[in-house]
């Protein structure tokens, strides 16, 4: 039977959430200039045309700031799922190391095996990844 294990790098999930915090804190910038677009009186004149391309310059601030919302509303939900996803394995982990180190114990074989793994002297967390 062919091997069916993978492996997933916490900290690269980790890193991600990181990135996504960070593209969600460099969305305010662009947010904040359409919020002072919609505060300045457009200065076109005072005849219908005017008046039309001043509700279009709203109706399409507007709608910037609408799918400015639908970006970041999808980047935390990425994040919010990546975060669970990260955490999972990361107790999937714990679980694994903490089994582990306890049937270890009862035995005295796994010493030198945990021991290399970083998980003697206590310790129950591999941060580098799960198998699976």
């Amino acid at each position: 039977m062919p091997d069916q294990s993978y492996y997933v790098h916490l900290q690269s999930l980790k890193d991600f959430v990181r990135e996504l915090e960070t593209q969600i804190h460099a969305m305010s910038k662009p947010n904040d200039f359409l919020l002072t677009l919609g505060d300045h009186p457009l200065l076109f004149g005072e005849f219908g045309e005017a008046a039309s391309l001043v509700d279009a310059h709203h109706a399409a601030v507007a709608e910037m700031q609408g799918l400015l919302d639908q970006v970041r509303s999808a980047i935390t939900f990425a994040q919010d799922v990546t975060t669970t996803v990260a955490d999972g394995y990361e107790q999937a982990d714990q679980n694994v190391a903490g089994d582990l180190h306890q049937s270890g114990q009862q035995t005295g074989l796994l010493d030198p095996l945990l021991s290399l793994l970083g998980l003697g002297g206590g310790s129950n967390a591999n941060s580098g990844g799960t198998h699976g």
